[in-house]
């Protein structure tokens, strides 16, 4: 009889260690939530016991008896060496038990917030991803001895999330919380104003109606500007794209540099071998590079002064023959 008890036993204990995976997305009660929540909060305030009496080095990093930094605490101290003990594996998966309980019981809440931020550039998926890191911050958060429901705490943070995901990844420019109640003001305000004058507001009406100034008014809009991709198709029955209504700047330049080279080598044609050999070496107009006067003249065996000399009376030989055909002196050797 003692031998058939123990083989019971074997089986009960093997279920006992198994992680709990059973979830639900049915939604709780009021007397259902308060005991849950009362179950997730001993087994949190124990589970902190048993890893700060299994390792005594966390006892100076013990934290108070406040959801936060409990929550914290076992996420930092929970992990692989930390579950190699039976106590701690049982409670821990008995924590994340009774956390995903609560937030699968309130998935819809996430869903239902997420979708009032679906108006900005960022995917539903996302902001559904968003929204359900908010619940889980306000399941760590939330103080069971408040009256208030897990609903009513996890909207605030979960729309804190949101504000915060779409300020930083639906524009180009990253913009802080405050900066997106801005913008939702401001579109407030220009629809009252469009709706009741029947008129687009000025940038000026506006900044009278919100108190902003007008220049912070205009780097807000120019931050929040819709992208255009230069591949995008400027009319629906067209192919034209963006990039073909573009000037080409690089080949504006490169035309201009070659057309000046022209014009230089045309007005050089009248000067004397000297000279040309002189602009050449002082201005590297062959690209073989700049020289000073002192080394043009030992090239030329000729002094100093003398090549400065052959430099200013070639310089106004072409001033003169630029003037005399219309052109622009100082474009010349720029």
């Amino acid at each position: 009889m003692k031998t058939a008890r123990r083989k019971r036993q074997v089986p009960s204990a093997k279920v006992a260690d198994t992680p709990l995976t059973t979830f639900s997305s049915d939604l709780l009660t009021p007397e259902e939530e308060r005991e849950l929540l009362t179950s997730f909060w001993d087994c949190k305030s124990e589970l902190v016991r048993v890893l700060v009496r299994h390792f005594p080095d966390l006892r100076a990093n013990k934290p108070p008896l406040e959801p936060w930094p409990m929550a914290q605490f076992i996420r930092d101290n929970c992990a692989e060496e930390a579950r190699e003990v039976l106590a701690v594996r049982r409670l821990h998966d008995r924590y994340v038990h009774f956390k995903h309980r609560l937030a699968s019981a309130n998935i819809r809440l996430a869903a239902h917030v997420a979708k009032r931020f679906r108006h900005h550039s960022l995917s539903y998926s996302d902001l559904l991803q968003e929204a359900v890191c908010g619940l889980m911050q306000a399941i760590d958060r939330f103080d069971v001895s408040h009256g208030t429901r897990l609903a009513t705490y996890a909207t605030w943070w979960i729309r804190q999330t949101l504000q915060i995901a779409v300020a930083r990844q639906s524009h180009l420019v990253s913009l802080s919380p405050h900066h997106l109640q801005e913008l939702g003001l401001l579109q407030q305000e220009s629809e009252a104003l469009a709706h009741g004058g029947k008129h687009l507001p000025s940038p000026q009406e506006l900044a009278h109606r919100t108190g902003s100034s007008l220049e912070h008014l205009n780097h807000l809009q120019t931050a929040t500007r819709t992208p255009v991709s230069l591949n995008a198709v400027l009319d629906d029955d067209s192919d034209f794209k963006l990039t073909e209504a573009m000037p080409d700047t690089q080949t504006l330049t490169m035309q201009e540099n070659n057309e000046r080279q022209e014009a230089l080598r045309f007005l050089m044609d009248n000067l004397r071998p000297r000279e040309k050999k002189v602009l050449d070496l002082r201005f590297g107009l062959t690209g073989s590079g700049t020289h000073s006067l002192r080394q043009i003249g030992h090239l030329l065996r000729i002094s100093k002064e003398r090549v400065r000399q052959i430099q200013n009376r070639a310089l106004e030989k072409l001033r003169a023959n630029a003037e005399r055909v219309g052109w622009e002196p100082t474009l010349l050797l720029e």
